[in-house]
């Protein structure tokens, strides 16, 4: 019998791998307190401190503070690609849970016929959107 090249993987898989490493993959990102202080960085009002400390009068702080935490700086900057893979794992969660209740529930002939899923479908399952935002905003934005 030939092979026909195709990677099956069964309904039992995708809800393991959903219930037991996406789900914890989206609760540490959730939930870890190193996110959480990232996202302290995100929309602050100007001068309102936030992760370093030293005094903003001080010409050297008041550089690391802006390239740091600056609106294009490097901890907003981190925030947004965690949170963009946070959201991604999220539709992805979220794909597999639709394929697993079709399958579940017979509602696709495709599959209702067998608990197998092919690499079309797989390909449909783990499409997410869009794409991370790429690193390194502009440099840290303070113009020099």
């Amino acid at each position: 019998m030939a092979d026909s090249g195709d990677i099956k993987i069964t309904i039992t898989f995708l809800k393991d791998f959903r219930d037991q490493v996406l789900d914890t993959m989206v609760k540490d990102l959730v939930n870890d307190p190193n996110v959480a202080e990232l996202a302290q960085t995100v929309g602050s009002a100007a001068g309102k401190r936030r992760l370093l400390a030293g005094s903003e009068s001080w010409e050297p702080a008041r550089l690391l503070i802006e390239k740091y935490e600056g609106p294009t700086g490097t901890a907003p900057t981190l925030y947004k690609q965690v949170d963009a893979i946070r959201q991604q794992l999220i539709t992805l969660h979220e794909n597999i849970s639709y394929v697993v209740d079709i399958a579940e529930n017979g509602e696709d002939e495709n599959l209702k016929l067998s608990t197998e899923l092919n690499m079309s479908q797989l390909g449909e399952i783990f499409t997410t959107t869009p794409a991370p935002p790429p690193p390194g905003g502009n440099n840290g934005g303070t113009g020099s």
